[in-house]
């Protein structure tokens, strides 16, 4: 058995890493850790979650996908998320929907990555 103790990071692939530095920047205010180490691979944080984002020119995730980084939100900040994520023209595949005692919204990073906000904490 491997031990474990805490997640690293989550890798993201990504086609265009400034367009996905701005937007994971802009959207959720995740903070650029490192960006000179590695050529083509950005790290950024926000609160005690980080993101490795790892650029391949001309990558777009499929439509059939159904991998997904999902993120707790609030539930008073649940329904300003989602209208930020209209406002921003974001495209949203799903919700917002009931979910138990709780909501869900998915939606598309610029690469056709699925992003999941929800409440309560699903797992």
């Amino acid at each position: 058995m491997i031990v474990i103790e805490c997640i690293n990071h989550i890798g993201i692939t990504v086609s265009n890493l400034e367009e996905s530095v701005k937007f994971y920047r802009d959207l959720f205010d995740f903070e650029l850790l490192d960006k000179a180490s590695a050529p083509g691979t950005a790290f950024m944080r926000v609160a005690d979650i980080s993101i490795g984002l790892y650029e391949s020119p001309g990558y777009k995730n499929t439509d059939d996908s159904k991998n997904r980084i999902s993120f707790y939100v609030d539930e008073q900040d649940f329904d300003d998320a989602v209208e930020e994520l209209e406002q921003r023209d974001i495209q949203i595949i799903y919700g917002p929907e009931n979910i138990r005692n709780g909501k869900v919204v998915v939606f598309l990073d610029p690469d056709g990555n699925q992003i999941e906000l929800s409440y309560p904490m699903i797992i």
